[in-house]
């Protein structure tokens, strides 16, 4: 296999947490039998001009798959803000966990079924098993900085937060506190716009914050479906074992087109009809 001085040659200026991260996967997709033969770094296009992008260019779909999960199994610690592989994308931000069809851009590079592509938010570095940073300031005091402009606004607020070790939504809580007294609660759809914005985290995370502060979290993940036109995966595998979808490669170009994973759908499938 290829070193990784070829292999990442011409990556370009990216950020040194870039590089770091890039050196990461490569060594733990080779420790795992598979081949990143070459990376791209610095670009022109929008998200390769930030130094935070990468082009991790694989043999085949099984080396594909294993960066793809890799990333995504560390997406906190490497401050993943999208994944794309196979022409679907993966976010934290939008829609997060949700893996998104694509439109089609015409060939496999375009459509990336010949590398996986990665976006980061700013930050630095965090090795495999590293400590998490530990807060060293109040809640309270750190709504104080907040309300000063210390620590930016929107995305990038929560981004130096988060990596700085506290918790984002408890120093917006105090935020809201001291400006203007315990807030009313939230609505669903206020708390809609949140959990699509990933202020509420992801997958079980989501659950326990969303329900540990008090809201009905399937009213809310319903609002969210709602607006993003989601069907529910085990909707759609019911309609599949209805017939609604057809058969073989019909069923899986017709999932396909309408966005869906037709593995995702299958082992749906399989889990309503008991097949293991």
């Amino acid at each position: 296999m290829a070193d990784f001085a070829y292999v990442s040659s011409r990556l370009g200026n990216v950020a040194a947490a870039t590089r770091k991260i890039a050196e990461e996967i490569f060594y733990a997709a080779q420790a795992a039998g598979h081949e990143i033969w070459f990376m791209w770094g610095m670009g022109t296009s929008p998200e390769h001009a930030t130094g935070r992008a990468l082009d991790l260019m694989v043999r085949n779909e099984a080396g594909g798959d294993f960066v793809r999960d890799y990333i995504w199994a560390n997406r906190a610690r490497l401050r993943l803000h999208h994944v794309i592989w196979e022409q679907h994308i993966t976010s934290t931000v939008v829609n997060p966990g949700y893996r998104r069809l694509m439109e089609d851009r015409g060939n496999a590079t375009a459509n990336h079924y010949d590398h996986v592509h990665t976006l980061h938010f700013a930050g630095d570095y965090q090795a495999p098993g590293a400590s998490a940073p530990q807060p060293s300031k109040s809640v309270t005091d750190v709504a104080r900085e907040v309300l000063r402009g210390d620590w930016g606004n929107g995305q990038d607020r929560k981004n130096r937060l988060t990596a700085a070790g506290y918790d984002y939504n408890a120093v917006q809580a105090e935020v809201n506190r001291l400006i203007v007294g315990t807030p009313a609660p939230k609505t669903v759809h206020q708390l809609a716009d949140e959990v699509m914005r990933g202020d509420w985290g992801n997958g079980q995370d989501r659950r326990n914050r969303l329900q540990s502060a008090g809201y009905d979290y399937d009213a809310v993940q319903a609002e969210v479906n709602r607006r993003l036109g989601v069907v529910g995966v085990t909707t759609v595998a019911r309609a599949v074992i209805r017939g609604d979808y057809g058969n073989g490669a019909e069923r899986r170009r017709r999932l396909s087109a309408a966005g869906w994973d037709p593995d995702h759908v299958q082992r749906e499938v399989n889990r309503l009809l008991g097949i293991r």
